[in-house]
């Protein structure tokens, strides 16, 4: 099944493609134990620090898993490790990005007027806080955990609106968007805006005006489709 595969500047990328082709075409399928780093590293004829990379690689796109003192193995899929395998196809899609940027302007906009609706003291603490620290590492430059408080800002926001099944579908939803959110707050400028654009759906919140809530969280998340479109030009 493994094969020595030529030698090149991308050693790495071609093991992760090739064991990912495997699985794709059904010949490694998921529980199924791969060969140990050393007995890969003789079959694909490349170093053992090259077979390590890449199956951290794909143990970081949810492709395999790790069993600490057992073994390597073809990963069971869940929601979390397709979310990652997908979000790592995104951004080279903007057909699909477009796609699901409708689903979350649908399904956001309408969370935003219901946490106006239903939010409460500890809510309201949680979206403050959440952009006090977001300016601040927005004018750090920290890409990284610009990110993750991003994606907390929108499940705050879905918090609020005291529905589990609305939590678990942003959740699920923002896992997609993994690897296009952080392209975009490379972008100059883009992440002190969705700060502003946080605020101000922060503000509307607070207030319990349900129609600019909704229209805040819709001009953030238009703004950051344009984004997108400017980058992928």
């Amino acid at each position: 099944m493994f094969q020595r595969i030529g030698r090149s500047d991308t050693l790495r990328h071609e093991v992760v493609e090739y064991i990912r082709k495997l699985i794709e075409e059904g010949k490694l399928k998921p529980g199924d134990r791969l060969p140990t780093e050393r007995e890969m590293a003789e079959k694909f004829g490349v170093s053992r620090t090259v077979i390590r990379d890449a199956v951290k690689t794909l143990t970081g796109l949810g492709v395999l898993e790790v069993k600490h003192g057992i073994g390597i193995f073809a990963a069971v899929p869940d929601s979390q490790s397709i979310a990652r395998q997908l979000s790592g196809l995104l951004f080279y899609r903007e057909d699909t990005i477009n796609n699901l940027f409708e689903v979350r302007m649908l399904l956001e906009t309408e969370a935003a007027g219901w946490a106006a609706e239903r939010r409460n003291r500890e809510d309201l603490e949680l979206l403050f806080e959440n952009a006090r620290s977001h300016k601040s590492i927005a004018e750090s430059g920290d890409v990284k955990t610009m990110g993750e408080l991003d994606r907390s800002f929108h499940i705050l926001v879905a918090n609020a609106t005291g529905n589990p099944v609305i939590i678990r579908l942003m959740k699920n939803l923002l896992d997609l968007f993994m690897v296009s959110n952080q392209q975009t707050l490379t972008i100059t400028g883009r992440a002190l805006q969705s700060v502003e654009e946080h605020r101000q759906i922060c503000a509307a919140i607070k207030k319990k005006d349900v129609a600019k809530a909704r229209l805040a969280m819709t001009k953030h998340l238009t703004s950051v489709v344009e984004s997108l479109s400017e980058l992928n030009e």
